[in-house]
């Protein structure tokens, strides 16, 4: 039984509103597994870092080495939480939580767990992973077992007699149902009385013989839209479990392709699963790679064809790192092995593998030219998806890519080129140092990319889109990011406490390890590439605002003229995702210079000009404290923007606080590219240049 601690309850009563920092702690009961630590009193420790406040709460002990506490409202704006046999009273604290925690180990000399910052799982156990002193831990479920968590739908299969899975060739036939789990958007499929018929088989090469948890491939007897993905028989469930960053890796690399605008992506969704009544944890239920309508949209080309005309397409081939039997194999101009195995057609017949042999070594023989002018390549690849593919994989530094798992199609034709894509497998993304590209000293052989990177026509196409990606995508690569932990959090510990070896335990540290990859690889290649002059408004992209852009809008509205991906984007001024007559008004406005006020400000506003947005992080130090103002390092990403009459787009923040001064950071969401502090700034607007490395310069006295 749950004892409600009556001066928790008051003390918890009394809380004012805390400025906001990194973490809540929820109302509810949750529980401290003592065995480990042996604690002969456990205290909760928690508290702001900005402001003066912590608290210390004893726990209730419930018998065999369980705590408890019950928080009986939300204690929103908290920095972190210890759990420590502390001498200290209960109650409120005139200290930050550092200070706090520091003199429980430094001057008491008392026993206490690690800092954390993890979301507290209301009714969910932490366990130390030692009995020492700093003992870390994760959060598990009350009853000690791995089981799903909850907070994402939960697919359930059971195969006939429980059969286990043990072959990626053959399929064994299986019942299976999806519990929503109550999620708004998302339908249940089937129900535990009344299952759905699927056909089961373990898929991939790596991932199936080096791994425990096994990735799968579905058949399901019947299409379905499953999780508010389009419907289809065919999918896949991918463990991540050679991804250590919490399957970030496949997930932003699917974004970027997107971001990039390949023409198809496949969709996946995060979901937990149970196999014949054992949880086997958190993977990403994916649409697979096939010629069909709605994913590889190419003319289907049958087996055995023979007709001339009909095996110029399609084809749907990968570029392997394995040999395979259904595979045609060539050597590429620098006397390396093409391993080209066809997925559709799957049969060959003698016409068929002649067509495509001829195909790769006539496309390999325009590529290895040494007249690097001379761009009859693109003849056979089409420049700018391929330059797209590229693309995402140097952002995600993925060696690996134009090694295995790596798609190309072509349509039926003669004129109908190479297309690069759809993506797949990230696995291998940012696993050594970041600061070269892709196809220097890779760790694996690369197809053509190392040779085709020489031509200066394609470098021209690799910097237009690259300037297109800085120019609209960059800055909600930090957002979705964000979303997309928050989504999975929960399901993670739950996977974290089924197969503790792949880790996954900390997501929070997992996210921002890739995000300092992430970053790191953007500045690079920033420094390589450069970016484009960011001028709000500009649609047609011509260097001013004027009504030629509003011109423009109409038309991309209208249908009139060429209305497609990269134009749309251009039109898109106010960043919402549609094209419309807000965009018509948001150029009218930057024409006029609305939105620009003389008035002296009362806030703080920063503008900076920069390539793309940076973060910004502000703070002050008064009477002793320290007041972080725009959350924790690295800052907010600054995604507003304003025009000033002479038509320079800033990215801007306005900051309102009760202090007359405040410091602030540039970076560009790593401390290695940071400015250095800009101190004592004053209320009103304030104007920077940031190189999106370390340097700065202030021009507020040109705005004045």
């Amino acid at each position: 039984m749950i004892r409600k601690n009556t001066l928790l309850a008051v003390m918890l009563t009394a809380l004012t509103a805390l400025s906001v920092t990194a973490l809540d702690i929820p109302k509810g009961t949750f529980y401290f597994d003592n065995s480990l630590t042996q604690y002969s009193v456990v205290k909760f420790v928690f508290g702001s870092y900005s402001q003066a406040e912590s608290y210390v709460l004893t726990m209730t002990n419930e018998g065999d080495d369980l705590w408890s506490i019950t928080i009986p409202e939300t204690v929103t704006g908290m920095y972190r939480y210890v759990f420590a046999e502390t001498s200290l009273q209960d109650g409120r604290h005139d200290s930050t939580f550092p200070d706090l925690k520091d003199y429980i180990s430094n001057t008491l000399g008392e026993m206490r767990t690690t800092t954390c910052e993890l979301t507290i799982p209301v009714g969910w156990v932490f366990t130390p992973t030692s009995g020492d002193n700093w003992a870390s831990g994760s959060w598990k479920r009350p009853d000690g077992e791995a089981a799903y968590s909850g907070t994402l739908p939960v697919l359930f299969i059971n195969t006939e007699n429980s059969q286990p899975i043990t072959s990626k060739d053959d399929y064994i036939t299986a019942e299976y149902y999806i519990d929503n789990m109550g999620i708004e958007d998302i339908n249940s499929v089937g129900s535990k009385d009344a299952p759905e018929l699927m056909q089961i088989r373990g898929r991939g090469n790596y991932t199936w013989s080096s791994f425990d948890k096994k990735p799968y491939r579905l058949k399901l007897d019947s299409k379905q839209p499953l999780l508010g993905m389009k419907s289809n028989k065919h999918w896949a469930l991918m463990s991540n479990a050679d991804d250590n960053l919490s399957g970030l890796r496949n997930t932003v690399g699917y974004e970027l392709s997107r971001m990039m605008g390949l023409a198809w992506t496949p969709s996946q969704r995060p979901v937990e699963v149970v196999l014949n009544g054992d949880y086997i944890g958190l993977y990403m239920l994916t649409e697979t790679i096939r010629v069909e309508p709605g994913r590889v949209n190419i003319t289907e080309q049958i087996d055995y064809e023979t007709s001339p005309f009909n095996v110029s397409g399609g084809w749907l081939v990968e570029i392997d790192n394995y040999m395979e039997d259904e595979q045609v194999r060539t050597i590429e101009g620098n006397g390396v092995n093409i391993f080209s195995t066809y997925k559709s057609p799957e049969l060959l017949s003698d016409q068929q593998r002649t067509y495509l042999t001829g195909l790769i070594n006539a496309t390999n023989a325009a590529i290895y030219v040494s007249d690097k002018t001379n761009n009859s390549w693109e003849q056979y690849i089409d420049p700018d998806t391929l330059a797209c593919f590229y693309l995402v994989q140097e952002l995600l530094d993925d060696t690996e890519s134009f090694h295995g798992s790596c798609y190309w199609h072509k349509d039926r034709g003669n004129d109908a080129r190479i297309m690069f894509g759809p993506v797949w497998d990230f696995g291998n993304a940012y696993h050594r140092g970041i600061g070269r590209f892709i196809y220097d000293r890779p760790a694996f052989t690369q197809t053509w990319i190392g040779e085709i990177a020489k031509y200066p026509h394609f470098q021209e196409i690799v910097k237009k889109h690259w300037d297109r990606f800085v120019r609209y995508h960059y800055s909600k690569i930090d957002g979705f990011i964000n979303d997309y932990i928050d989504q999975i959090y929960y399901a993670t510990l739950a996977d974290a406490g089924r197969w503790p070896q792949y880790g996954n335990a900390d997501i929070i540290n997992d996210r921002d390890v890739f995000k300092d990859y992430f970053f790191q690889k953007f500045n690079w290649l920033l420094d390589q590439w450069g970016a484009p002059t960011i001028i709000k408004g500009d649609a047609n992209l011509d260097g001013v605002v004027n009504a030629a852009d509003v011109t423009m809008i109409y038309n991309i509205i209208m249908g009139n003229g060429d209305t497609g991906h990269e134009k749309r984007e251009q039109a898109d001024v106010n960043n919402d995702g549609a094209v419309n007559a807000a965009d018509v008004t948001a150029v009218y406005n930057i024409i006029l210079g609305n939105g620009h006020n003389d008035e002296p400000e009362t806030d703080f506003v920063i503008n900076v000009k920069a390539y793309v947005a940076p973060h910004l992080y502000s703070w002050m130090y008064f009477n002793g404290d320290n007041y972080i103002l725009n959350g924790d390092w690295p800052g907010e990403l600054m995604t507003e923007t304003t025009t000033t009459p002479d038509g320079v787009t800033w990215w801007t923040q306005r900051i309102t606080t009760d202090l007359d001064a405040i410091n602030i950071i540039f970076n560009a969401g790593s401390s290695r590219n940071q400015t250095s502090d800009i101190n004592n700034l004053h209320r009103g607007r304030h104007y920077f240049i940031y190189d999106g490395n370390k340097t700065y310069e202030d021009v507020t006295e040109q705005y004045e």
